[in-house]
């Protein structure tokens, strides 16, 4: 792994285990759904890059054994698999559509594993000989897309309601943060394929591409905690800028 991609990935990692142990917290205390999913989320994220990088910098950036990369793609489609949980309760709990969907990104994930494992990729990083390859990267990427659509769509909807007084600006603006943060997480599925794709064909990590894929991780973490924990000034310049 290149040295700068490594670096992006454990200020990733640091960031999501902090976000989501403080939002396993809130949902100590609020006892709601949302907060509980996208806190396990982040805690599973986390555990991934733990299991990935700490092997990594114990062994001076060489390859990691086996058992590390097996249990981070685990603990990788665990998150993921509670992402399209969580996708599902904010935004189409009563649909019966969603439940079809989230089932199939769960059997997208399955066989991703299944495939990487019986060809030991590991790290699942060959889109040519790997049969699990592409539906990791479908489940991987459709609950991000859902995010990004649902947040977006949400967004058109409340800012109608907003003009009428019955949506919050902050509520309605919670929506675009949402959708902001579906996207970049969509287009770093995307990246990730094209990285693998530079990487089978140049033999070496893109370094550009790692510090892209650091970036499109981080800012929609960021983006998540001014949903969850907007600061005061925060506050004041949605109010401002909706009153404008």
């Amino acid at each position: 792994m290149e040295e700068n991609a490594f670096s992006m990935e454990v200020i990733t990692g640091v960031v999501c285990l902090v976000v989501g142990v403080r939002l396993y917290a809130l949902s100590r205390r609020t006892g709601l759904a949302p907060e509980r999913l996208i806190a396990r989320t982040f805690l599973y994220w986390a555990l991934c890059y733990a299991l990935y990088d700490i092997p990594y910098l114990v062994s001076g950036l060489e390859e990691i054994p086996p058992f590390y990369a097996i249990s981070s793609m685990l603990a990788l489609n665990l998150g993921n698999a509670v992402f399209a949980v969580f996708t599902r309760v904010v935004f189409r709990a009563s649909e019966r559509w969603a439940g079809v969907l989230v089932a199939a990104i769960f059997a997208c994930l399955v066989v991703g594993v299944v495939g990487s494992a019986a060809v030991g990729d590991w790290e699942q990083v060959d889109p040519y000989g790997n049969p699990g390859y592409w539906p990791q990267s479908l489940g991987s990427l459709v609950p991000a897309l859902w995010m990004g659509v649902e947040g977006f769509g949400q967004y058109v909807r409340a800012r109608r309601r907003r003009r009428l007084g019955l949506c919050e600006p902050l509520t309605c603006h919670n929506f675009l943060l949402w959708g902001i943060a579906g996207a970049l997480w969509a287009v770093l599925e995307i990246v990730i394929v094209v990285q693998d794709h530079v990487y089978l064909s140049a033999g070496s990590w893109s370094g550009a591409l790692g510090i892209a894929n650091g970036l499109l991780e981080i800012v929609p973490i960021a983006l998540m905690w001014l949903v969850f924990f907007p600061p005061r000034a925060y506050r004041r310049w949605v109010e401002r800028a909706s009153a404008a």
